[in-house]
């Protein structure tokens, strides 16, 4: 039988951006992407949003060949009954134009090994996430992500701007974006996401070791006869 050993490699997929025309900032890495089963298009409104994607070119055995992939689901879910109805647009995630609450995103469905060592890849946890806030005046809005609060204050530029503002923490395996406040005009989006990956390389669990253990002691024993 073959267990797992501690994590071997590890790597950080940065600036995820995920909306609902498909994944951006990642350049011919993201391939295969659907939402909730359908290719990228238009505005979905759902609960759960499902984005399956396979990420590409990655080094994942240490071994200077970025050869590597993985697929997995993010999810985009409701946790709570504040804001409106959960939907993915051109922007970003949201729950009504300017609202953004009782959001929650996730990682599942994780499937793939290394090409080289045959190492499983499981993910770590998210290690930032942001939030974008665009519009054509002034700009001023907060929200909590994973309960720290970011926010914008931008004079009217005369035209459409977009700002993101984010925060990094330990791998969690969710983020959440709750409490979003517009004073000013414009949308607040959920926007973007660092993932964090690593292998594990399999190993003989404790029985297997024993047996092996016996089975070489036996044979010092046969050769010392």
């Amino acid at each position: 039988m073959l267990g797992y050993s501690a994590h071997a490699a590890t790597i950080t997929i940065d600036n995820l951006d995920v909306r609902a025309t498909g994944v951006f900032g990642q350049g011919t890495n993201v391939s295969a992407v659907t939402i909730n089963g359908s290719a990228p298009g238009g505005t979905v409104v759902a609960d759960p949003i499902n984005v399956q994607m396979t990420y590409s070119n990655l080094d994942l055995d240490g071994d200077s060949s970025a050869n590597d992939s993985v697929t997995f689901t993010l999810t985009v879910s409701k946790f709570g009954t504040d804001g409106g109805s959960l939907r993915a647009f051109n922007q970003g995630f949201d729950t009504g134009f300017g609202n953004l609450n009782d959001v929650s995103v996730t990682v599942s469905s994780v499937s793939g090994t290394t090409t080289d060592s045959g190492a499983t890849i499981v993910f770590d946890g998210f290690t930032a996430a942001e939030a974008g806030f665009g519009g054509n005046g002034d700009l001023d809005s907060t929200v909590e992500i994973n309960g720290t609060v970011v926010s914008v204050n931008s004079p009217n530029t005369g035209a459409f701007q977009f700002l993101t503002q984010g925060v990094s923490f330990a791998p969690t395996s969710t983020v959440t974006f709750d409490n979003s406040v517009r004073n000013g005009i414009g949308t607040i989006v959920a926007r973007n996401y660092d993932l964090q990956f690593s292998t594990v390389d399999p190993i003989p669990e404790p029985s297997s070791v024993g047996l092996l253990g016996l089975a070489s002691g036996l044979l010092f024993f046969r050769r010392r006869k």
